[in-house]
């Protein structure tokens, strides 16, 4: 029986390696642009694939719940996979285990199953049994994803910074405008906009001052730290607001660590 993996158009330019390994191990693969996911097995299995480094940077953003809940909407199973040593890339982040354990908690939590490979080979080989064990029970249809526009990338820019995400970057672009005039304007974020305060302000402007190849460039980014600040901090009177911290995602791993 053919082993058929589908595989996102954008997963498939920027994971060669793996994508080189699925095919080597003797499975086709069908790229295909995906709403939700990086993978899509047969039986309806949707899987997202996280490098270390990217798995933690998901759990202080908020992305990793997020996609968590849309990959369980869309497939009838789920699965993370993390791929690398997460625990030595946890090293070269201010970001407490504390915080790591609890999203990988959460996870399982919600019904996704977690799994680790040690590099692009790992995670070929385990997609390819995953596969396989489906056996001809077929690809069903997959999310496509619908065409990108300004708004998606504007967002995505203002969250690739350190402690934004996609809330904060939203709540920026509906104070700002535009990225360039809030960048331009980076000086108030922390008066203008709630749940952003100096500490997380001082981290964006050192990425966007920082002259690359200085040394600064391999400071450590002490991101868990002013997120946690800036969730103490804020001095808005929407509470929600002040709770969100889309950063860890901190009210979701406390709730599930005190329903335990």
């Amino acid at each position: 029986m053919d082993c058929v993996i589908i595989v996102d158009s954008r997963e498939y330019e920027t994971a060669e390696e793996v994508v080189k390994w699925i095919k080597r191990l003797g499975c086709s693969v069908v790229p295909r642009k995906l709403d939700i996911g990086d993978y899509v097995l047969p039986n309806d299995a949707g899987v997202e694939r996280k490098r270390a480094m990217d798995f933690i940077s998901s759990i202080v953003d908020g992305r990793l719940f997020e996609q968590g809940r849309e990959l369980l909407r869309a497939y009838g199973k789920a699965y993370v996979v993390v791929e690398g040593d997460l625990w030595r890339a946890l090293s070269r982040r201010d970001v407490h285990r504390h915080s790591v354990l609890g999203a990988l908690s959460m996870l399982v939590d919600m019904g996704i199953k977690v799994l680790y490979t040690p590099d692009e080979e790992g995670t070929a080989y385990v997609l390819k049994s995953l596969a396989e064990k489906a056996g001809g029970r077929g690809i069903k249809a997959v999310p496509i994803k619908r065409s990108e526009t300004i708004r998606d990338f504007q967002i995505q820019f203002l969250s690739s910074l350190p402690g934004i995400g996609p809330r904060r970057a939203e709540a920026l672009l509906r104070t700002f405008g535009t990225p360039l005039n809030a960048l331009n304007n980076l000086g108030q974020w922390a008066r203008r906009v709630d749940n952003i305060n100096e500490s997380v302000v001082s981290l964006v402007r050192k990425v966007l001052t920082t002259k690359y190849g200085d040394d600064e460039n391999n400071a450590v980014i002490p991101i868990d730290e002013a997120i946690k600040e800036a969730g103490e901090g804020s001095t808005s009177n929407n509470d929600e607001s002040r709770k969100v911290g889309d950063s860890v995602n901190k009210r979701d791993i406390t709730d599930f660590l005190s329903d335990k």
